[in-house]
């Protein structure tokens, strides 16, 4: 069963386990407080994320949390069409479709051309409490690793609760799907894919080489390059 936890920017008394019967009144409690602009920490299948709702003011909150400054941050989807839908603007090449259809869901984030000068990064995560999460929300998040900048990630319960524990006053009502230990996992793979190139920025839970493998064209392939296998 998913726990639910909640902090009002503070320690001490905060964080309590709050008595609820079912998940769905967790999963309840958690969409209402990303309706209300609140932060969600949530199991993904690497390590915990802290997420919300895909707007400037909360990626700012997560930033600030996180004690780093503003910038872009990964959004979580259910699925390739909910980025289609909700990232109209996103660049899909046929590298892109090709790593999306080969390692989503899973710990691949790949960082698209959006017009922006940074592009947009957008991953499918199957852990499944993170999923009936983006079901709840509308199928997109904001997100990040839970995890003060410079520290590795939370993984842990301990290590979820000792980073939310710290968290000031201004931080507002932040919770926690507390989903228990998360198994030993490297971050996801990170790729930036152009219309010209495709680079690895880090190589994590996907290895390098089969990033390499999804992208050789193979010639009895039943889908031609560029169609997507959905």
């Amino acid at each position: 069963m998913v726990k639910w936890h909640e902090w009002v920017g503070a320690s001490g008394t905060a964080g309590r386990v709050r008595a609820l019967a079912t998940d769905d009144e967790a999963f309840d409690r958690a969409g209402a407080l990303l309706d209300a602009g609140g932060v969600v920490a949530h199991p993904t299948s690497t390590v915990y994320g802290l997420g919300g709702r895909p707007r400037p003011e909360v990626d700012a909150r997560i930033a600030a949390i996180k004690g780093r400054p503003p910038g872009p941050l990964i959004r979580l989807a259910a699925s390739r069409d909910a980025v289609i839908e909700a990232l109209p603007g996103v660049r899909w090449t046929d590298a892109a479709r090709r790593l999306a259809d080969t390692f989503w869901p899973g710990p691949l984030t790949l960082v698209l051309e959006d017009g922006s000068d940074t592009g947009v990064a957008v991953r499918v995560d199957p852990h499944p409490v993170v999923r009936r999460l983006l079901d709840r929300a509308g199928g997109l998040l904001t997100s990040t690793s839970l995890n003060v900048t410079g520290s590795p990630p939370a993984r842990t319960g301990g290590e979820v609760r000792a980073v939310l524990s710290g968290i000031g006053s201004e931080a507002g009502a932040v919770g926690w799907l507390d989903a228990g230990d998360l198994a030993g996992s490297t971050p996801s793979t990170l790729v930036r894919v152009t219309e010209d190139a495709v680079e690895i920025l880090r190589e994590g839970a996907v290895p390098a080489a089969d990033v390499t493998r999804a992208l050789t064209p193979h010639p009895r392939s039943p889908h031609p390059v560029g169609e997507s296998s959905r």
